[in-house]
């Protein structure tokens, strides 16, 4: 059994059609309790594919991906979403917030799909808002949130129900430097309380913010270059506009970030 949070052993995924294309070529990847990794690579150099498998949304082709030492290959979709709800978190480039529904009610719709009481899961919520320093914003809708804001409800959203671990694909990629600087900080704040988190992004600043950067190529991981301890992070104290909305989801778009299904290659 293994003793890290999420293990992939000779990872392969292929899609079928008139050609079949290959996007992960044997990956091997172990996150220990802790770590904090940064995956970069070319624009469909499949690391979104990786996210997904490592998400559980989104099966192998052929290898082993371990999650907290269960091997997950002959799962069925059932145990899938039962390990999903209970150890994975995610966030998302965008922020796929319902406008209709309040933060709260935002947040309290991570535990749709968990084991998690209801007497728990308001207290819960909003823990996590407190947490991301929007214990004042409960009642507001996401409309009124800036861009940094909401992409702060959506890290709420994800780790309110105590994942072991957390995936994040491109989590800054519509937001401005400062607020970038602000869920980065709150990244490094969740790491160091245990949390394990895996991230996707093309931002060099973001990925030196991980204790491990390694770089998706030709469906492999390799270690990266310019892979380093964090450097110190200074913070900006200005706020810029946010430049995109985010609040424009349907079910479906909520479902995924759940944990139901979904995701795309990228």
């Amino acid at each position: 059994m293994s003793a890290a949070v999420a293990e992939l052993r000779h990872v392969v995924r292929e899609f079928g059609g008139a050609t079949t294309v290959r996007a992960l070529a044997g990956v091997d990847l172990a996150l220990a309790p802790g770590d904090f990794c940064a995956i970069v690579g070319a624009s469909g150099a499949g690391k979104s594919t990786l996210l997904n498998v490592m998400g559980l949304l989104d099966r192998l082709t052929a290898g082993e991906y371990f999650v907290d030492g269960v091997a997950t290959s002959g799962l069925n979709d059932r145990q899938r979403s039962a390990v999903r709800g209970s150890t994975i978190g995610f966030v998302f480039q965008s922020f796929h917030l319902l406008a209709t529904r309040s933060v709260l009610d935002n947040v309290l719709m991570a535990f749709t799909y968990g084991g998690v009481p209801r007497s728990e899961r308001r207290p819960r919520a909003v823990e996590a808002l407190d947490r991301v320093g929007l214990g004042a914003r409960l009642a507001f809708s996401p409309a009124t949130l800036s861009g940094g804001e909401r992409q702060r409800v959506a890290i709420a959203r994800a780790v309110c129900a105590g994942p072991r671990l957390l995936l994040a694909d491109e989590p800054t990629g519509n937001l401005d430097r400062s607020n970038s600087e602000s869920v980065m900080e709150l990244f490094a704040e969740l790491n160091a309380d245990g949390l394990t988190i895996a991230i996707i992004t093309h931002d060099d600043e973001v990925a030196g913010r991980a204790h491990r950067r390694l770089q998706l190529r030709d469906g492999t991981l390799h270690s990266s270059a310019a892979e380093a301890a964090a450097p110190a992070f200074q913070p900006s104290s200005a706020r810029g506009p946010a430049p995109s909305d985010g609040t424009h989801a349907s079910l479906a778009d909520v479902n995924q970030v759940t944990g139901i299904r979904g995701g795309t290659r990228r």
